[in-house]
């Protein structure tokens, strides 16, 4: 990853919400398809059209959820899991009004999208395994397949010739893990890939009525944002090998993306269609998509020598809100700031928020019947 520290502040920054209204933009149901980088984002980028940035932003809370809601304690009976079951995770996580559960289901949010959304939101680097595999900088050919429902065999598709993906990414996305099936279920060896893909079969078979009107997308940060690249390319290659599931938009969303690939895989995400939106902090060779460099201009921001912390997902929601173009001060369009501090210490003093506030609360354990604090087992 690649971080830097914050240039000085400027005297004309902004620090009241942007006075810009969505008055007499388009309704986003009206023009979905150029908000998912149809056209590459032509025209929408700079400045930044209200409806892009509030989809961007919607995307990177998604992401950040992943974040809030894993279990990363060693010590933990759940490690390496979700906090809370699929049916409870957006209430919990306080985003009830999101819209979605595993699909968009709710008929106003589908409305206002103009079509129903699949997202795939990938978190970022967490375990030491997952450090072990980010480091791991070496670019490898490779093939995935896919099960063809007429024959029940599974179907090749390799990459187009000289393509190559760093080879932790791709440990990570196809590397087999024990999967536990339900409550008490048995357990299976099965990798993320499979249940990603098996996961967008089973939906657009659901919603294949609806082809016209779906969409796919993908959004993560960091090792997140290299996935979220990298399955979006997986499962645009499913969909063309599959009778009028080609023209289903697969778009990325993708915050502080590592190179995935080289220049051959860069070219062949393009050929299929797959729309790749990059937030940075610094341009990089090898990128695929089109990448809008945020300004480190924010004033809330403090500066500090620990580099790391200009990495995280939060700060860059936080530039993404006060972006307006590249040649415009940071205009704060009212995303609370404290969000900034959840896992770091970049905030300025006199906004009085501690750092690296955010926590479990009790550390997951909960008090029974009994009077005993223990550790729930997993939800489902």
């Amino acid at each position: 990853m690649a971080v830097f520290p914050l240039p000085q502040l400027e005297d004309n920054a902004v620090l009241l919400p942007s006075s810009q209204t969505n008055s007499t933009q388009p309704q986003l149901c009206d023009v979905w398809r150029d908000i998912q980088g149809a056209h590459n984002w032509n025209g929408l980028l700079d400045p930044m059209v209200p409806n892009l940035k509030a989809e961007a932003l919607r995307y990177g809370n998604l992401a950040q959820l992943c974040y809030d809601a894993f279990d990363g304690k060693s010590y933990s009976k759940n490690y390496g899991t979700c906090y809370h079951s699929k049916r409870d995770l957006f209430n919990k996580m306080g985003m009830s009004e999101s819209g979605y559960q595993v699909i968009c289901t709710d008929p106003n949010e589908i409305r206002r999208l103009g079509r129903r959304d699949i997202v795939i939101a990938w978190r970022g680097t967490q375990t030491a395994e997952e450090w072990i595999e980010d480091l791991r900088d070496i670019l490898v050919p490779t093939r995935l397949s896919y099960r063809c429902k007429r024959t029940g065999k599974n179907q090749e598709h390799h990459f187009a010739d000289g393509v190559l993906i760093e080879r932790g990414f791709l440990s990570c996305y196809t590397s087999t893990v024990r999967h536990r099936q339900g409550a008490a279920g048995a357990t299976v060896n099965i990798s993320t890939r499979d249940l990603v893909v098996s996961e967008i079969e089973r939906l657009i078979q659901v919603y294949e009525k609806e082809m016209d009107n779906l969409s796919i997308t993908f959004t993560g940060h960091s090792l997140g944002a290299a996935l979220a690249t990298l399955s979006a390319y997986d499962i645009k290659q499913m969909l063309c090998t599959k009778h009028n599931f080609h023209q289903i938009p697969v778009t990325v969303f993708a915050f502080a993306s590592p190179r995935v690939g080289n220049l051959a895989f860069a070219k062949r995400v393009e050929e299929i269609g797959v729309k790749v939106l990059r937030f940075v902090n610094k341009r990089d060779l090898f990128h695929v998509g089109v990448e809008l460099p945020l300004h480190n201009n924010s004033p809330f921001i403090q500066h500090t020598h620990n580099l790391a912390y200009f990495h995280n997902l939060e700060l860059y929601l936080h530039l993404l809100d006060g972006y307006v173009g590249s040649k415009q001060p940071f205009s704060w369009s009212g995303r609370d700031h404290a969000l900034v501090n959840k896992s770091c210490d970049l905030l300025r003093e006199k906004y009085e928020i501690p750092p690296k506030w955010w926590q479990e609360q009790n550390k997951g354990l909960v008090k029974g019947p009994d009077g005993k604090w223990t550790q729930p087992s997993e939800e489902e």
